[in-house]
């Protein structure tokens, strides 16, 4: 039974790109991040069948991904891999700025877009954060913080096939938000968006192998392990309307 203790095959993979703290099982006070009004409580009326699909995720991780992400660990040096984390985080900037305009924040749209031009020219096609160095730091948006910038909760907990964990809030992104609204999804090959999707899901999990490890090692309910650390940590990365309460489950 240790293969369900490995996390699900995505971990979520919109948040992947978030640091996971470790978190222990009983860690249930989610507002210790940088949103102050974000929702406390995690809503999972569906945990019976949400824990067959981690099951399932977790079996196609342990044979797929998982070694992978190992071998792209042991393949790759550091530099290396800072170049492919730089590249893939580069390709959303214009989800950003799209994200951005729809929140009809004018200045963050427009840093978001000169953080693309910089580091896909200055920066070698993002191989090098330049933008970063300058000023314009990383802050990645999905149509999931457009609508908790209006006001919409989470939501019930979900773990999806192959997908991974998200909420009824987040679930388009990863299935199809993610891609139509970046732009420059439409002005590239398909085989380009094919690798840069391979890239960015092993980079991602590689990202996670030091907490999957931790849960792996030390917890007793690994799905509850997953599912706290990532509710966590996308409450930390949206932000609600000022005065904005989260709805009790």
């Amino acid at each position: 039974m240790r293969i369900l203790i490995i996390l699900s095959i995505i971990l979520c993979s919109l948040l992947a790109k978030a640091d996971l703290e470790y978190v222990d099982d009983d860690i249930y006070d989610y507002n210790d991040g940088s949103n102050s009004n974000g929702c406390r409580e995690i809503y999972d009326p569906y945990e019976k069948f949400n824990r067959k699909i981690f099951a399932f995720n977790s079996t196609l991780d342990y044979v797929f991904l998982r070694p992978l992400a190992i071998g792209y660990k042991n393949l790759t040096n550091d530099y290396m891999k800072a170049r492919v984390n730089s590249f893939v985080g580069n390709i959303d900037a214009p989800l950003t700025a799209v994200n951005y305009g729809l929140q009809l924040n004018y200045d963050k749209t427009m840093r978001s877009v000169w953080r693309f031009i910089i580091n896909t020219t200055l920066g070698i096609g993002g191989l090098f954060d330049v933008a970063g160095k300058v000023g314009l730091p990383s802050d990645r948006q999905t149509f999931g913080n457009t609508l908790a910038h209006y006001g919409v909760a989470p939501g019930p907990y979900l773990v999806l096939p192959i997908i991974g964990s998200t909420n009824a809030r987040d679930m388009t992104d990863p299935m199809f938000t993610n891609y139509v609204l970046n732009p420059l999804m439409y002005y590239t090959h398909t085989d380009f968006q094919i690798g840069v999707l391979a890239a960015s899901k092993i980079n991602d999990r590689y990202n996670v192998l030091p907490f999957s490890d931790y849960v792996m090692k030390n917890s007793l309910d690994p799905y509850v392990a997953v599912r706290s650390a990532l509710h966590k940590t996308r409450e930390a990365t949206v932000q609600y309307p000022e005065n904005f309460k989260c709805p009790k489950p």
